[in-house]
């Protein structure tokens, strides 16, 4: 039988480290925590020298960033799941997953997760401390772990759903990259056209006393205007990008866009494409996880990321908290997709509706996703045509007077 080398805890903090021989790696876990032990770590003697079972939290200590993205909330909700389930206390657990953490703001909030568990609340209302990190959605599924007893099993599932968020919006971002480099390129090349390659034509053609055609006077009246300008162009494009961030960060703002949004021509279904599937991936998962209807439809409605949605889904909240049907009362609000009401009929009926929100969230991951490949397809072709009528109409500003000059018809 195999020899393993373990690190295990006891009820009093101490920690044993010891080896014991048996039949299979899960065979010595249960002996251990049929002691009362708590595991930390258990590797085959043999592969000692190799990364131990907790070596999934390594990090690059050299690499790490202030900032706590999902990729992090990600790979806490899954690692916290594993030493968990490795028989590992929730305190000890946190502090390993606090000092393997590749984010330093990762870091900080579990530790101090730690400390408020240390002084006797539990993981929810630790957590609860921290909304900007931890928000509804996570609270509420780690209050049903803890009420079930099954933290490892829930927090499971919500490694699953940040797993599927974080590999869409990845699709996404990889999408926007080449018309995001082609915006870039298409402005650093105006710019250098107007600062550095227009007044050496303006020069040449003030030495020749070279009439202007209107074109390449307009181009030239443009140029002077961003030369001499560029300073207060360059503060009114921050100031108004700013006022722009701070206008809809007041509460009056964000509602009217909120709501204008879902009503745009052409892209207002795009805007309610994306809530819609973040509504139904989080009623997926809050289902699943065993949150009751009322309380998933409350967390729901705040993971949306639109307040006039929000505010919908909280008015069917209470009347489905009244009695009323979930599938009725979604048909009723005559924003949602007619599919979303059918589909929850039928979870009703069959006691399937976790099972059915699944199936509607992936129909509408994909449905967004192929809009939005769509949507950059024809960006793409279309932000090159733009730039080529740009660029072909300046060099043409600049050639007609050439021409104008070689035929003998220069001189003013």
């Amino acid at each position: 039988m195999p020899k393993y080398l373990y690190v295990a805890k006891t009820k009093k903090g101490q920690t044993i480290k010891g080896d014991e021989t048996a039949v299979s790696q899960e065979e010595l876990v249960a002996r251990l925590r049929g002691r009362g032990l708590f595991l930390m770590s258990i590797t085959e003697a043999s592969k000692a020298s190799q990364p131990p079972l907790l070596s999934i939290f390594t990090k690059n200590a050299g690499s790490r960033r202030g900032s706590i993205k999902l990729y992090d909330l990600t790979m806490f909700s899954r690692n916290l799941a594993t030493t968990l389930s490795s028989g590992v206390t929730l305190l000890r657990s946190l502090e390993i997953l606090a000092s393997q953490s590749e984010s330093l703001g990762m870091e900080k909030v579990l530790k101090k997760c730690s400390d408020d568990i240390r002084s006797g609340l539990s993981l929810s209302e630790a957590i609860a401390k921290h909304p900007r990190v931890f928000g509804n959605l996570w609270r509420g599924i780690v209050e049903v772990g803890e009420a079930s007893g099954n933290l490892p099993f829930v927090l499971d599932k919500l490694a699953d759903y940040l797993e599927a968020r974080m590999e869409f919006q990845a699709r996404i971002t990889g999408a926007m990259i080449y018309p995001a480099i082609l915006m870039i390129v298409a402005t650093m090349v105006l710019f250098a056209f107007f600062k550095f390659i227009l007044p050496k034509f303006a020069e040449i053609f003030t030495q020749f006393n070279v009439k202007l055609p209107l074109a390449t006077q307009i181009m030239f009246n443009i140029g002077n205007f961003f030369d001499k300008s560029f300073g207060v162009l360059l503060v009114g494009i921050v100031g108004l990008v700013a006022g722009t961030i701070y206008g809809f960060k007041q509460p009056d703002t964000r509602k009217w866009w909120d709501e204008f949004s879902l009503r745009m021509p052409i892209v207002g279904s795009t805007f309610l494409l994306a809530s819609v599937e973040r509504f139904t991936s989080t009623m997926h998962i809050l289902l699943e996880s065993g949150l009751p209807l009322v309380y998933t439809l409350e967390t729901s409605a705040k993971s949306v990321g639109n307040t006039h949605m929000e505010k919908i889904i909280l008015q069917v909240k209470e009347k489905v908290r009244e009695g009323n049907s979930l599938s009725e009362e979604i048909s009723r609000t005559q924003l949602f997709p007619l599919m979303i009401s059918e589909m929850a009929k039928i979870g009703e009926e069959t006691g399937t509706l976790p099972d059915v929100f699944k199936k509607v969230a992936v129909h509408y991951q994909k449905e967004l996703s192929q809009r939005m490949s769509r949507f950059l397809s024809m960006f793409e072709p279309l932000m090159i045509v733009f730039m080529g009528l740009i660029i072909g109409t300046m060099v043409i500003s600049l050639f007609l007077p050439i021409f104008k000059l070689s035929s003998g018809g220069g001189g003013g």
